[in-house]
């Protein structure tokens, strides 16, 4: 303390003024900032206050339900906020739309690829089949998992072309061309297990196919 009052009385008058001006403007910043919450009063708007408490009261007791809101900016270069309300229920990935993935909660850029991946061929012949999808997370798919229910539709084994038997898991070109060949020595397959008789027909494969195919 002493060394500041000897450095203090080192500096000419006006030097002085100058530090006790720095002291008291600080002062008054730092006054200023602890009281600020007494005197500044931030502008509610009650109705629109007790609209909201309503709308979360509501979102609370809701269940299976949220809000999930997106922002984009409209041509007056303004946000606009578009909000839905997020129901989980049963959807099955191989026809479900756009607008039911956003109400389901999922991200816009993993509808986008979701939909991209639909489009070039993927079909979803279990639940599982949707978990690899690229965004979603471990969360999020086991949130809509217990609700994914897919109706398998089955391929007539005659009537059944290259290009379908290729579909299906477990099938390549070659193993699909036996098939084909099997049905013309034989005329009509009339149950799914003579597969079996298909040369090198893998078992774990019929076991696979078993609830896609049909003979009628």
């Amino acid at each position: 303390m002493k060394r500041l009052i000897i450095a203090y009385t080192s500096f000419n008058r006006t030097e002085r003024m100058g530090i006790v001006a720095l002291l008291a403007i600080i002062l008054i910043l730092i006054i200023t900032k602890t009281t600020m919450h007494l005197w500044v009063k931030p502008d509610v708007n009650e109705a629109e206050q007790k609209a909201l408490i309503a709308k979360w009261e509501a979102h609370q007791n809701a269940p299976h339900a949220t809000s999930y809101a997106t922002h984009s900016t409209a041509n007056n270069h303004r946000d606009s906020t578009v909000t839905f309300i997020l129901k989980l229920f049963p959807f099955d990935p191989n026809t479900v739309t756009e607008h039911q993935l956003q109400e389901l909660g999922l991200q816009p850029k993993t509808i986008s690829i979701f939909l991209n991946w639909r489009s070039k061929g993927k079909h979803f012949y279990k639940k599982e089949d949707f978990k690899p999808l690229y965004t979603l997370s471990e969360a999020e798919y086991e949130r809509l998992a217990p609700y994914i229910t897919i109706k398998v539709q089955r391929l007539n084994l005659n009537t059944a072309d290259s290009a379908s038997l290729v579909a299906l898991p477990g099938i390549g070109a070659k193993l699909a061309h036996k098939i084909l060949e099997y049905k013309k020595e034989i005329g009509n397959y009339n149950s799914v297990e003579q597969l079996r008789d298909v040369y090198h027909f893998p078992d774990s494969t019929i076991k696979l196919l078993k609830e896609r195919l049909t003979v009628n």
